[in-house]
């Protein structure tokens, strides 16, 4: 597919050097969008990592948290 788009834009009266011009403009494009899409994966993935890593220490703060008060009901060398 990138063949007949580039046979597309390359193609008609044009001398190499508009040629080349075209292409580059393509190939810039091309990377730019590709870093686009990278950089909002990127985001994404950062995004979803870190709020799973504060739902783990709250649960892990919920847990101890529960843990400590039934230690101090339970506390029978208190009585």
């Amino acid at each position: 597919m990138y063949a007949q788009m580039v046979c597309v834009y390359v193609g008609s009266d044009m001398t190499a050097k508009d040629d080349m011009l075209q292409l580059a403009w393509i190939f810039l494009g091309l990377g730019a969008f590709t870093w686009i899409i990278y950089e909002i994966k990127e985001t994404a993935f950062q995004n979803g990592y870190w709020k799973g890593r504060e739902a783990g220490w709250q649960s892990h703060r919920r847990l101890t948290n529960i843990r400590a008060k039934s230690d101090e009901v339970f506390d029978y060398d208190k009585n």
